[in-house]
């Protein structure tokens, strides 16, 4: 395990051998967050479309998105539609 100190503006040295391991260079973004009540680190790519890689794996494919827009945009013109023939009909 690796120590360090908090500096008195929050500021952390990241070990010199762990920054060499995850390719952590000089002026490169981390994102910090707390898991569970512990600080992680995350080196952040160097390609904002690279760190995009797999967000929609987890949910669905972009054409079952379509096909589900299109679904609700046709029940929404027959309720539409059956609403105007009920109007007519008064």
């Amino acid at each position: 395990m690796n120590e360090t100190i908090v500096s008195t503006k929050g500021a952390v040295v990241i070990p010199a051998a762990l920054r060499k391991k995850l390719g952590i260079l000089p002026g490169e973004k981390v994102a910090v967050t707390e898991i569970n009540g512990k600080l992680q680190i995350i080196p952040l790519s160097r390609d904002p479309v690279s760190s995009l890689r797999g967000c929609l794996k987890k949910g669905k494919t972009v054409k079952e998105l379509i096909a589900q827009a299109r679904k609700r945009d046709t029940e929404h013109e027959v309720s539409l539609a059956s609403r105007r023939k009920m109007r007519e009909s008064r």
